[in-house]
């Protein structure tokens, strides 16, 4: 095998995981206390280095299980985007591939590996920064909030976090964790036929469809 030498600096590949479940009605992220430095004791997301010939979604799945216990699907990931700041890392420069995981509500979690503790905190209270975080984990929380945002008018991914089958009141409930209260009962259910998200199960009850009808 050819040998390759190059003059510029390269930076480490890590990946993170946010790992989100829907809980006695609200939003919850998992995260974990970091058991080593740099950033030893503080909260951060599941994450760590990209080991060689391995894809950032691999090690997305592998740093989760080595953390938390906690299985995720590598085809059903949802890409954030990428974290470069070269003052991200004290260790030296790295780059982040983050990740959404969507998982049923009874997933349970338990520290290993770098972890000390494993902790399932509310999302508003996250993104509110009532929690400081490692490295620039709360910029990625706040990229993931928009791309969440995103996700719950296009797609019927986020639904699937309710479980089936699911009342329209406890949607709204998980959007309202997206939009504040802006989310209104009426409005909101005449979203819901507009875009034709859902089909009925039963007496006032409905499971997500597997896609939106969009306006273009």
């Amino acid at each position: 095998m050819t040998a390759h030498t190059y003059e510029y600096p390269r930076p480490a590949l890590t990946a993170d995981v946010i790992a989100l479940r829907w809980r006695h009605q609200r939003l919850e992220v998992l995260l974990i206390k970091r058991a080593t430095e740099p950033f030893m004791g503080a909260l951060a997301l599941p994450g760590g280095f990209v080991d060689q010939r391995e894809s950032p979604r691999g090690a997305a799945v592998r740093e989760c299980l080595e953390e938390t216990q906690v299985t995720v699907d590598a085809e059903r990931l949802i890409e954030v985007g990428t974290f470069g700041d070269p003052d991200r890392d004290p260790r030296g420069w790295t780059v982040s591939v983050a990740f959404i995981a969507f998982l049923p509500s009874e997933t349970e979690a338990s520290a290993q590996d770098d972890a000390q503790e494993v902790l399932w905190l509310s999302w508003s209270e996250v993104l509110g920064g009532e929690h400081a975080l490692a490295f620039d984990h709360h910029h990625i929380i706040m990229a993931t909030h928009e791309r969440l945002q995103r996700e719950s008018l296009t797609s019927s991914e986020l639904l699937k976090l309710l479980g089936e089958p699911f009342r329209t009141r406890h949607a709204r409930f998980l959007y309202r964790q997206l939009w504040g209260d802006r989310v209104s009962p009426r409005a909101f259910k005449a979203w819901l036929r507009k875009v034709d998200l859902v089909e009925r199960t039963g007496r006032a009850l409905f499971r997500a469809k597997g896609h939106l009808r969009l306006p273009w």
